[in-house]
């Protein structure tokens, strides 16, 4: 049976705290805190030429910092998105991202199955 508009209602602050939460990875320069991305920061990064995980990387991740002005001077980045590259592989800055993108339901499987509307 399909969800009524009266659950909908009764969720609203669930599903308002759901797109709100954070998530710990565990990478190999330890444990980051990432959030979820935004439609919008999901088009940004498919956007950005040759560096759209890195571009989304750079903006979920909220602990550490990794747009610390002293951090990026530390490590020599020209443009912020290569602090990503230098703290991370290339394949596990990939991983990150897609983890980044499985927090927000991307690549989450939906079950479907063809309505009925047969009446008795």
């Amino acid at each position: 049976m399909a969800v009524s508009i009266e659950e909908l209602i009764e969720m609203k602050e669930a599903v308002a705290a759901a797109k709100k939460e954070t998530y710990d990875m565990e990478t190999s320069i330890g444990v980051i805190t990432v959030k979820k991305p935004t439609a919008a920061m999901v088009l940004e990064s498919k956007a950005t030429e040759g560096d759209g995980d890195a571009y989304l990387v750079l903006n979920c991740i909220v602990s550490p910092n990794l747009k610390d002005a002293k951090l990026q001077e530390a490590y020599g980045c020209v443009e912020p998105t290569d602090i990503v590259r230098k703290l991370f592989d290339a394949g596990e800055m990939t991983r990150i991202a897609v983890a980044i993108l499985d927090c927000a339901g991307y690549n989450k499987n939906i079950v479907r199955k063809v309505h009925d509307d047969a009446k008795n």
